[in-house]
This record gives C-alpha cells, structure tokens and sequence, in this order.
C-alpha cells in the first residue's frame, strides 16, 4: 500500500506520555516481549503483586506515539508518608530493577526522564530513586539527565545458558561452566541420595516459606513476609511463570528454591535449606536441575540477582555457577535536609522495601 500523499512519513509521530491501567496491559506486555532483556520486575504481574503486597501506589509511565503505541515505558511505584514525606522507587522491594525500558528510542527516553521529574514533583516527594537493569547499555543517559544527589552500585550477576544442545550433551555443557567446586557438590548430592522436584503444592510453599524464615534468623536477615508468598499463586501462572523446586532425602524435604521467568530470563528469587543438611549440597543439585530445565524452555540467562560491593563470600558463590558482572545503579535524589538526620530504624519503619538514601550518609 503506498503512503497517503499528505503524511510525510519521515517524520516519527508525537510521543507523549501517559500511565499504564488494565486496558493497556495486554499491548504492555506485548512490549516487553518484544526486547529479549527485559526482566519480571517490569512485568505486569509483578506489578500487580507489588501492589498488593506493598500496599503503595503503580505509576507506570509509558510513552506513546501518535497512533497510541507504546514505545517506552517506566516503572514506578509511590510510597505516600504523610508525616515524613512521599517517596518514589524504579522499583521497590528486595532486588528489583526499573529504569527506562525503550527500543533505543531517544525522544521516548527525554519524555519519560521528564515526567519522571514532573512526577516527583507533582507529589513533593523527598527521595526518588531510579534503579537501572543489569542489561542497561546507556548508563550515561542516566548520569546526565537524573540530577542524583547520590550514586550506589551493585555488581548484578547473571550466567548465560547455554542454547539447546541434544539431551545428552546438556550436562555437559553446563558442568563445563560451572568452576569448582560446583560439579563436585552436584556429585555429592547425588552421591547421598538427594532427588529433586518441581512442585507446588502447598507443603512445598509451607517448606519454603518456613525455611527461608529459619535461614533469615540465622543470618540476622529481614525475611519476606508470609503473605508476600501466598499471593504468588493468586497471580502467578505456576508452571508457566514460576516453579518451586524441592529437594529431599527419602521423603523429608531438605532443600527447596523458588524460580520466576519471564522473557527469556529465569530470576533466582528464594533459595532455602535445612541447616543441618547443608552438607550433603542439595540445593546445588537444585541448580543443576532447575538450570537443565530453563535451558530445554528456551531460557537465555539466569539471573542470580544483585550482590553489594562488600558482600565476597556471596559474588564468589554465584561467581563459581557461571556467573557474568552486569553491574547496575541506583540513582538518587533526595531531600538532604530532610531525610540525612533521620535513622536508619525510622526510614525502614516508614518506607518499608522502599529505597529512600544510602543509609552511610545518614548523619548521628
């Protein structure tokens, strides 16, 4: 079909912006399958459990072309204080990433920097954070046009699976990834009679729920809340969006992991283990299992998640799975004043699984 004579085709139509609702949330979707790096954590699921779970507001920004496609989008929740004052996240809660998510497109990116600023704004929030992807490839963008008062890193690490090889030579290629001593505790595994499932009745959520619970007292770690867990089911296609894994000796479970996927990368979310069974490695031969499995669906990369600069024992164990350095950024903004004289117990009881400063530049 030829072009209509009076549209001049060379010129890309207006982008404006406006916030994803329930009618947009199919072609959203749409969007984000259509670049192979973006995560859960900007899906439209993961929303919808945010919301519940935090209890704080979706403001996704979106920017659309002149015939209402989305050609970008930024997603944002809004924390309201009314005592301390209102904070934005890109995005809240343990290890999630936002940021700008565009096919490349400049103007898209210009247009939602800017409302991301006129939202800020609009509800006199103290603190705004945007936290970039792993698979960020245009940091600059953000140095240049967040106006951050204060920049904090993460070393994101992923391991990039391997493409679907015959059945026999699975094993293989991913053992050859793997650095020591990962195959030998996959042997060992095997070796004390530890098998592996993937199931998610509700034992195994109860399993992992109280496990994770029991790991986080030992560690002095803030554990998810239980109904954080329980609303995964009510949201989650189990199967098709997440799995739970269980490992067990004989008939007791001993080990269990929980696994999101979306696009064409597997999240490494909640991994738990029976204290007294650490030594016989059966969540290494979870891994193992779970990672033979995403590569047969088609998985690209396995996210391990972000890992503070401090944390080593941590890196060197995701490290020794495969793992690539994908560092990421959190870009913040705040209310000096305001916010440096607060503590640290104040601002989490106030914000919490909200970012709001670098807790090392609060002031006694």
């Amino acid at each position: 079909m030829r072009p209509d004579p009076g549209t001049d085709i060379s010129v890309p139509p207006d982008i404006h912006v406006d916030t994803l609702d329930d009618t947009r949330s199919d072609a959203y979707t749409e969007f984000l399958l259509s670049m192979p790096t973006t995560l859960l954590y900007a899906s439209d699921r993961y929303r919808r459990l945010l919301k519940a779970y935090l209890g704080a507001e979706d403001r996704y920004l979106l920017a659309l072309d002149g015939h209402d496609r989305i050609v970008g989008a930024l997603p944002v929740f809004l924390k309201r204080n009314r005592r301390l004052g209102n904070v934005l996240n890109s995005l809240p809660f343990f290890g999630s990433n936002g940021g700008i998510i565009t096919h490349a497109n400049p103007e898209a990116k210009r247009r939602l920097i800017d409302a991301w600023h006129a939202l800020t704004e609009k509800e006199q929030c103290i603190s705004a954070t945007l936290i970039t992807s792993p698979f960020e490839p245009d940091m600059d963008f953000y140095k240049q046009h967040t106006h951050y008062s204060y920049l904090d890193r993460r070393i994101g690490q992923l391991t990039r699976l391997p493409e679907l090889p015959a059945a026999e030579d699975l094993e293989r290629r991913l053992m050859g990834i793997f650095q020591d001593p990962r195959p030998r505790n996959i042997r060992k595994a095997l070796k004390n009679g530890i098998a592996v499932t993937a199931e998610c009745g509700k034992d195994n959520l109860d399993f992992l729920m109280a496990t994770h619970k029991e790991n986080m007292k030992v560690i002095g770690g803030t554990p998810k809340d239980e109904s954080f867990f329980r609303l995964i089911p009510e949201i989650f296609r189990y199967g098709e969006d997440f799995l739970v894994y269980t490992a067990y000796r004989g008939s007791e479970p001993v080990a269990a992991l929980l696994l999101f996927y979306f696009n064409k990368t597997v999240e490494y979310f909640t991994p738990v283990i029976k204290e007294n069974y650490r030594t016989f490695q059966p969540l290494s031969l979870i891994i193992f299992e779970a990672m033979k499995d995403a590569v047969a669906r088609g998985y690209q990369w396995w996210n391990w998640g972000g890992t503070w600069l401090s944390q080593d024992g941590v890196y060197d164990f995701k490290k020794k799975w495969g793992a690539e350095d994908m560092p990421y950024f959190y870009y913040t903004r705040a209310d000096e004043e305001w916010l440096l004289h607060r503590t640290q117990e104040e601002l989490k009881e106030e914000y919490p699984c909200f970012f709001t400063v670098p807790f090392r530049a609060l002031q006694p």
